[in-house]
């Protein structure tokens, strides 16, 4: 059986801890469903096409490359739109912008971009096409950061593996960015489960441990399982 565990909102969380934006980490703190807040706030037709917006403004989606896209030309494929939702993003998670125009000076001024765990990035400002390189300078740091969290969280999950004396009858099958996929005897559904909780809920702590840096925003994970990749459920 395949057992698997991903990061939830793992790049939403990361930028939010990477800008301290308060209305961000107010609304995982309280548990409240972001996606369903923002399709309302930014009058959006739906919870998916919110959450598809969210995981590309992240990054410094602009209204062109949003009027453009297959995932939201049926929303509109007017640019000025997209330009005027983004507004209504950046007036609200204020801190996210912020801190893109943060980095942007710093690409800018020639100094790398130094991230809360110790890995810096050197940008050049600009892309071939003459244009702010925003994809990059707004990626590289949430990428790398979380990157960085994912492999704590493995090793994190191996030393949990051992202890409990499961390491010989459950192995690593799969790591892709927010995921660890193990396969294990069914029997062990339960105990693989709770070691991945256990190793998103001791995340922070680790961080800490290991970096010597306080991560305030929670994380978390969803276990799913099944005989493969296309056949999983939710472990509830």
């Amino acid at each position: 059986m395949l057992i698997g565990a991903d990061a939830s909102q793992l790049e939403w969380r990361t930028i939010l801890e990477l800008s301290q934006d308060q209305i961000g980490i107010a609304e995982v703190l309280n548990g409240e469903d972001t996606h369903s807040l923002n399709q309302v706030a930014f009058n959006l037709p739906s919870r998916l096409i919110s959450k598809i917006y969210l995981f590309r403004t992240i990054f410094r989606g602009t209204g062109y490359s949003f009027s453009v896209d297959p995932n939201f030309m049926h929303v509109s494929s007017d640019a000025a739109y997209w330009d005027n939702v983004n507004k209504l993003f950046y007036e609200k998670y204020e801190g996210i912008d912020d801190c893109h125009n943060d980095w942007k000076i710093q690409v800018f001024n020639g100094q790398p971009i130094v991230g809360p765990l110790g890995r810096f990035w050197k940008i050049e400002p600009f892309n071939q096409y003459g244009k702010i390189n925003w994809s990059v300078f707004t990626n590289y740091p949430v990428q790398g950061t979380g990157a960085d969290v994912m492999a704590l969280a493995r090793v994190s999950f191996k030393n949990k593996l051992r202890k409990a004396g499961l390491s010989n009858v459950v192995l690593l099958v799969s790591s892709v960015h927010d995921s660890i996929v193990v396969d294990a005897p069914s029997q062990y559904l339960h105990d693989v489960a709770k070691l991945f909780f256990e190793t998103f809920k001791d995340l922070q702590a680790n961080i800490k441990k290991v970096f010597d840096y306080e991560w305030k925003v929670p994380l978390a994970c969803e276990v799913k399982y099944g005989p493969n990749m296309k056949a999983m459920t939710k472990y509830v």
